[in-house]
């Protein structure tokens, strides 16, 4: 190895289901490079998310830490890391890696203008970095038109909701073509290559709205996918109760597999541009050299239970659980590790791996998986929160609705979800999650609570909560809940000293 330590590059994307690349056993959906990918990494095959949105999952991916600790719990610009905060960019940087950080930002702060303690910025380049990266989002892709065997978009007005777009126009600016683009550039012009490099590289894809050119748009027969369970569950919960009133309205199932098929399109042009950076990588032989992660903040319903998009306060596995990949040097190529892992352990993983400690201020809350790796055995669950405080809840102040210009009318933002949440703000309370290999307890703060018996129901379609024949199994799971909030509860400032 030519290096100390070796170089990283973590590719990630969002709102990507774990159940969805053809890796994770997906029979119909087509994901050729990710596929590789896995085949020469360890893939984690129970790996979850510790939060519904964007924002708060990517920041915990960056620090180790679960959201609530810090407050992180919004998606707005005013709730993201601070400078000096640690984080897995910062740390890697002062530690001699050249680091570059490219697409969308959802944790920093001040990526792209600002300066740390010492002056400098958060990372050596982002994709506004004047010069040649900056001159890649210049760039226009032209898009296959359609003909006359595409499939029609979804334009009804009973589903407003599960409408689809198909793009004609080119591809240009700050879209995942030019990111990829970045990326390539990056590797082959830009870097240093005297030093190590962190290459972070966010996709949008498959992100609604659910959007994509041919041919992905057309390419998955509506009729012979296997669906997603499009059903409402027994004793549901009502954020799902009230959303679906609201956001599926006359939806049909054919509005649901239309859905789910654009959503796999996205998909696999998501996997078409992750090949672009894989062949660069196979080009330089950075194999060698390199660690390579595939990681994604969390997943969609892509019409499961009749929902587009994500919520704030729903738990379910198709937003829990998520793809997570690992490939370094000397790690086994095509190893399954079944154990369940979370977005916490990731930092403390590459750490770990380059053989860096973290300072005493840097208090991490997951774990290093180089022991699973080696055959040691995992934790018994995984936690989640989500949702806000009722007094967040009362100043709810985003508007319900906006001007559509591809439909020339005003439509719900967020696929209907802030139109709930006018509607039933309670819908957005505040909710954790304990999840075993067996068993899954939601407990909200108004009282609307979830247990599924994941053995024999994985789609949770039976809400248990309340019988009388689990209480034992309640009372473990809410325990379980009770001593990780004491163990991650809020540990800012630091404190060097101790004492009375």
């Amino acid at each position: 190895m030519s290096k100390q330590r070796p170089n990283l590059i973590v590719i990630s994307s969002d709102e990507l289901r774990g159940d969805t690349p053809g890796f994770t056993g997906n029979p119909d959906c087509k994901t050729p490079h990710l596929d590789r990918l896995a085949g020469r990494s360890v893939v984690f095959t129970n790996h979850f998310t510790v939060h519904g949105k964007c924002l708060p999952s990517r920041i915990a991916m960056m620090t180790g830490r679960y959201c609530h600790t810090d407050g992180f719990r919004a998606i707005h610009n005013t709730n993201l890391l601070d400078p000096g905060t640690p984080n897995l960019l910062s740390f890697l940087k002062s530690h001699g890696y050249e680091t570059a950080y490219l697409g969308h930002n959802h944790v920093f702060r001040n990526l792209h203008t600002g300066k740390n303690a010492k002056g400098e910025s958060e990372s050596d380049y982002h994709s506004f970095t004047e010069g040649a990266l900056a001159e890649c989002l210049k760039k226009s892709h032209p898009v296959q038109q359609p003909d006359a065997q595409s499939v029609p978009e979804s334009r009804s007005a009973e589903a407003v909701n599960f409408q689809t777009i198909r793009r004609t126009e080119p591809l240009t600016g700050f879209c995942d073509d030019n990111r990829a683009d970045q990326a390539v550039h990056y590797l082959r012009t830009v870097r240093d290559r005297s030093r190590p490099f962190y290459l972070h590289l966010n996709f949008s894809a498959p992100h609604p709205d659910y959007a994509v050119e041919e041919p992905y748009f057309s390419m998955y027969d509506r009729d012979a996918i296997v669906p997603f369970e499009h059903g409402m569950p027994t004793g549901a919960p009502l954020w799902l109760q009230r959303g679906r009133a609201v956001r599926t309205g006359r939806a049909t199932e054919a509005h649901f597999r239309h859905v789910q098929a654009v959503y796999y399109g996205m998909v696999t042009k998501l996997d078409t541009l992750i090949g672009r950076v894989l062949a660069e990588i196979d080009t330089q032989d950075l194999w060698r050299d390199t660690m390579v992660m595939f990681w994604v903040d969390h997943g969609d319903f892509a019409g499961q239970y009749g929902q587009p998009e994500k919520w704030d306060t729903a738990m379910n596995d198709c937003l829990m659980h998520v793809p997570q990949t690992l490939c370094a040097p000397g790690l086994p190529c095509g190893q399954r590790v079944a154990s369940l892992t979370g977005h916490t352990d990731l930092c403390p993983t590459i750490l770990d791996l380059f053989g860096l400690a973290p300072g005493p201020e840097w208090m991490i809350h997951g774990e290093s998986l180089l022991p699973l790796i080696r055959g040691a055995p995992g934790r018994d669950c995984v936690f989640a929160d989500g949702g806000h405080e009722a007094a967040m809840r009362a100043r709810f102040n985003t508007p319900v609705a906006q001007f559509n210009a591809a439909t020339q009318r005003e439509e719900p933002t967020t696929q209907g979800k802030q139109a709930t949440y006018s509607c039933y703000p309670e819908t957005m309370a505040r909710v954790k999650m304990v999840r075993t290999a067996n068993w899954k307890l939601c407990v909200r703060e108004t009282g609307d609570h979830e247990l599924y018996d994941l053995r024999i129901d994985p789609n949770e379609m039976r809400n248990l909560w309340g019988r009388a024949e689990h209480r034992d199994v309640v009372l473990d799971l809410q325990m379980k809940l009770l001593q990780w909030n004491l163990r991650t509860d809020t540990d800012r400032p630091y404190q060097d000293k101790v004492g009375a």
